[in-house]
């Protein structure tokens, strides 16, 4: 502390300045006085004062006090010093960014604004967030606000934030891969956006960095610098690099996901269904699970067994054309039945006590370290999963780095507490090519940073034509298209069924049915169809308690075959465009809901995702959830 408090007698008299040929940054010490030009697109930006939060009270949030400024050689650093301790943060110019670091910080809080919440000058903003697969939020509701995590479902997909201005756009990006968050909503003056840094629990105040990327006022552009900085970071991986190193990769292309139910069937014969999918025109189709691949099956849900089919009934699944079968990798938490081998595995808080996770009537599931759910899978892909072709992690994905272990007689990460950012990596290991060999991987929800790993990220929002404040955009598609897929939640399938039915939220919908808005949408995306063709499921009979019914599908059901027919030429078209560059998106309506984008091989789809007919520039009028291809 005593090194900030020296940092601090240096501050200057008047504001300071850093600029070159497109920026200008000037920091004094009076709150509001740190600005951000924008020289390129003539574009000011003010910083309100940053927050932060008090670790033994994480509710209230407090301003910051003015900060003490000074030059540290090309860098200026600014200090706060409120009563928890000081906090330092050192400002870089970089060609066409600002970079911001959090040098230090007290123990005794437990979150930052970094860099804090900066507005337009000059008229209201729009707010671009990577909640599932991209939200563009125009704003005109009342005062609100939300604070998220990276990963899957209404977490971020992508580690940045953007508030859009008339002429310029401000794109947050979080460089330190883990240990922050979203915080984003809207206030009297408008939409806002910063990234908060968290206090680690297992490390506290290591550095972090955050970069402020002046670019020009639309979605592509703002996506495309993204991607170029994913790039430059040395995270993107191609579709070409991924085939190379796990070649049935190739298989996906054209592809249907075809979810078939956690639960022990009554009579269905799947590869007899399967078969008819391949002789209805579905060449290639991607059924899970056929296993369910968890430490133990000792449970019901909705008085089923899980599903579990056996050797000679997988090997007709094999025989049909096309057809790739996955367990439900469900090694994240497991039952604790007292045995030495699952006490070995639980996850620790500093308290020394196991985290609850998921319920099913009266069986409670606990979280399992990652490096043991890794060596598990490995495990098990040596026995009982070797025929699998492809593998689905239940919700490993939907956060960077889950909760800290603080075991100490863990081995496999060195009998010491690990924090999200080493959790992170051992993610990566689980679905990596490491543990999964020659096998396609799909997990719940997208994160860019398991991009390299794995290959297909869930969980996405539906446009709600009745809400104009937010509209679904397709940002995730923008920068990963030809890296990574990204699908629907698995029970979120174009065809409907007795549970997870459809509802709202502040920025669209979610749920099963819908299929002809969501094969317009996927179509325009370029991503595959999701369908639950046959199988058996459970529901909740209540939530609240965790009680639970089940229900069976089957491929003749009229459902089913309204669904199929509306993900036959999704699937088609997917075959054409799934290994592509997203190179642009478009609204071409005031209300946003009609839609374009392209894609590298000069393909172009136009889709009408609102409930009403539409006039398409050149095409005529497109009918409700109406697409249509343009070469």
């Amino acid at each position: 502390m005593s090194s900030l408090q020296r940092s601090g007698s240096q501050k200057g008299q008047h504001p300071l300045h850093l600029e070159n040929a497109l920026l200008r940054l000037t920091i004094g010490s009076a709150p509001g006085s740190i600005l951000l030009e924008d020289r390129k697109r003539q574009t000011r930006w003010r910083m309100d004062p940053p927050t932060y939060t008090r670790a033994a009270d994480p509710v209230p949030r407090y301003a910051l006090p003015r900060p003490q400024v000074f030059r540290d050689g090309d860098a200026l650093v600014s200090t706060y010093f409120p009563q928890e301790g000081a906090i330092q943060i050192r400002w870089e110019l970089g060609q066409d960014h600002v970079k911001v670091r959090l040098m230090g910080a007290s123990l005794q809080m437990d979150s930052i604004d970094l860099p804090g919440i900066f507005r337009p000058l000059r008229g209201r903003a729009q707010l671009l967030i990577p909640t599932y697969q991209g939200v563009l939020y125009r704003g005109g509701d009342e005062p609100w606000e939300d604070i998220q995590f990276a990963g899957g479902h209404s977490r971020l997909s992508l580690s940045l934030l953007a508030i859009i201005g008339a002429k310029s756009a401000l794109m947050y990006t979080a460089e330190t891969p883990t240990d922050w968050c979203g915080r984003f909503g809207e206030d009297a003056v408008g939409p806002f956006a910063t990234l908060q840094m968290e206090r680690c629990a297992v490390h506290g105040w290591y550095e972090r960095e955050v970069r402020l990327y002046p670019v020009p006022a639309d979605i592509t552009s703002i996506a495309l610098r993204y991607r170029r900085r994913v790039q430059e970071r040395n995270e993107f991986v191609s579709w070409d690099e991924k085939i190379e190193r796990k070649p049935i990769l190739k298989n996906l292309f054209g592809a249907c996901m075809a979810f078939t139910g956690y639960n022990k069937a009554n009579g269905i014969d799947y590869a007899a269904s399967a078969r008819r999918m391949y002789e209805y025109g579905f060449k290639r189709v991607l059924y899970y699970p056929v296993r369910m691949c968890n430490y133990s099956l000792n449970f019901l849900m909705g008085g089923d067994q899980p599903i579990w089919l056996s050797d000679r009934e997988i090997a007709r699944m094999h025989q049909v054309p096309g057809a790739l079968v996955a367990p439900w990798g469900w090694y994240f938490e497991g039952l604790d039945d007292h045995s030495p081998r699952m006490q070995r595995l639980f996850k620790h808080n500093a308290d020394g006590a196991c985290h609850d996770g998921w319920r099913i009537e009266e069986k409670q599931w606990k979280h399992v370290c990652t490096p043991y759910q890794a060596e598990e899978s490995k495990r098990r892909f040596r026995g009982d999963m070797k025929a699998m072709d492809w593998i689905h992690y239940d919700v490993s994905a939907t956060q960077l780095g889950q909760t800290p272990c603080f075991r100490t007689d863990h081995a496999l990460h060195d009998n010491q507490p690990i924090g999200r950012r080493e959790d992170m990596l051992w993610i990566r290991r689980l679905m990596s090519p490491e543990t999964n060999g020659n096998r396609i991987v799909s997990s719940e929800g997208f994160a860019d940073r398991y991009t390299p790993s794995y290959d297909i990220g869930s969980t996405k929002l539906m446009v709600d034509p009745r809400n104009p404040r937010a509209i679904p955009v397709p940002l995730t598609g923008l920068v990963f298209h030809d890296s990574t897929i990204h699908d629907w939640w698995e029970l979120h399938n174009y065809n409907p069924s007795p549970c997870w039915g459809i509802s709202f939220s502040r920025f669209g919908a979610v749920g099963n049915g819908w299929g002809a808005r969501k094969a317009a949408q996927d179509a325009l995306y370029g991503c595959p169809p999701n369908v639950f063709p046959f199988g058996r499921q459970y529901g909740w009979t209540d939530v609240a308690s965790r009680r639970t019914f089940s229900y069976q599908l089957h491929f003749e059901d009229q459902a089913v075959q309204d669904a199929l027919a509306l993900a036959l030429p999704v699937a088609n078209l997917h075959a054409q465009i799934g290994r592509c560059a997203m190179t642009s998106f478009e609204f071409l309506s005031e209300d946003g809901l009609l839609q374009s984008t392209r894609f590298s091989d000069g393909t172009r789809i136009i889709a009408n995702l609102g409930d009403h007919p539409c006039e398409a520039p050149r095409l005529g009028v497109l009918s409700a959830n109406q697409w249509k291809k343009i070469r």
